[in-house]
């Protein structure tokens, strides 16, 4: 495809507001058009209508069918994305999938085998952590073994809020049973910080997991609304602290990352623009200088046009599905899990078989 070519976007799905976020954050990008949407939720259609700026179509199949529409971004409620994804490759579209990627590692797998076999160009849409300069700068600076091997490594990351807030009538999805969400804030907040510890880290041999329920309304839902996750790298644990608080007094952001190597130590909240190097506090723009993060967007863009794999790519996205629903294991088991999982199942709703 030429390099100048404008690219049509098709947005599927408005779950907790993601199509209007993908649509908000690529309005004004140089290469896309946002061309048509579809969302089943008359309420959450009309929040995708207005930021897109174009009346939504009857159906998901009118969109992916749009002759205008290159790329299908996917934005739907997690149970509906293997089958949106059959869909989109089966027409020929390039896929990209916000997060998180699914709600159960059968679908995962579809995911990825809809795409392979397609030859289709995708990218997984999950940028609070990686998609952040000083983080991405430390992801990049990691693969090249700039600082050596890894000792230690915590990530708190999650979402803070006033007493007040009205989840539930901002995002009544998040309260929605595992079947259609794939879990709780494990599953929403938590896809951010796994990934993250993948793509620094690679797939750990085991996973341990605890969750808590302590803010009303998850109370009332049964749903988690915060968990700790061990990942087992054999000589190191990373642990994860992931998801949402009410918490008394002003909420600030929450995204922080101590990582210590055999050769020194970092701290990385970007959140409060701090960055602590061997114990010495320094400007955070002073770590970051020039980097630059190259977006999902221009990502997918790369791989169409040049054949460039993504950063931020479904293989991943899909080991990250299966160490989620190995910490949801560990929880109801209370004990570590194996990674890849044998049995490629939620345990949230699906009988699982030792």
């Amino acid at each position: 495809m030429p390099t100048h070519q404008i690219y049509g976007i098709g947005i599927l799905g408005n779950c907790c507001t993601h199509g209007a976020g993908v649509a908000h954050q690529i309005r004004n990008h140089p290469r896309v058009n946002l061309i048509a949407g579809y969302e089943k939720n008359a309420g959450r259609a009309a929040e995708l209508e207005e930021v897109m700026g174009v009346s939504c179509t009857s159906s998901y199949e009118r969109v992916v069918r749009h002759p205008d529409v290159h790329i299908i971004a996917i934005t739907s409620d997690p149970s509906d994305k293997a089958e949106l994804v059959d869909l989109a490759t089966d027409h020929g579209k390039a896929v990209y999938i916000n997060k998180p990627l699914c709600h159960t590692p059968t679908a995962a797998i579809r995911i990825k085998d809809s795409i392979q076999a397609a030859g289709s160009a995708a990218v997984f849409d999950a940028t609070l952590v990686k998609g952040l300069p000083a983080f991405n700068k430390l992801m990049h600076q990691i693969k090249k073994n700039e600082y050596g091997r890894i000792i230690t490594y915590h990530h708190s990351c999650g979402m803070i809020f006033p007493e007040d807030f009205p989840i539930i009538a901002r995002w009544p999805e998040r309260f929605d049973p595992p079947e259609r969400s794939g879990g709780g804030e494990m599953t929403n907040m938590g896809c951010y910080g796994i990934d993250y510890a993948i793509h620094l880290l690679g797939l750990p041999g085991q996973v341990e997991a605890r969750k808590q329920t302590f803010w009303k309304p998850y109370i009332q839902a049964g749903v988690e609304n915060f968990g700790q996750i061990i990942l087992d790298y054999g000589d190191f644990w990373a642990t994860l602290s992931v998801g949402k608080q009410a918490v008394s007094g002003e909420p600030g952001k929450r995204n922080a990352l101590t990582i210590e190597f055999e050769t020194g130590n970092l701290f990385l909240d970007p959140g409060a623009d701090t960055y602590i190097e061997n114990g010495i506090a320094k400007p955070l723009a002073s770590y970051i200088a020039d980097h630059k993060v190259k977006s999902p967007i221009d990502q997918l863009i790369d791989q169409m046009e040049k054949g460039i794999p993504p950063e931020s790519d479904i293989e991943s996205a899909v080991e990250g599905v299966y160490i989620l629903c190995a910490a949801y294991q560990s929880i109801i088991s209370r004990r570590s899990i194996r990674v890849p999982l044998e049995q490629p199942v939620n345990p949230l709703f699906e009988i699982y078989k030792t």
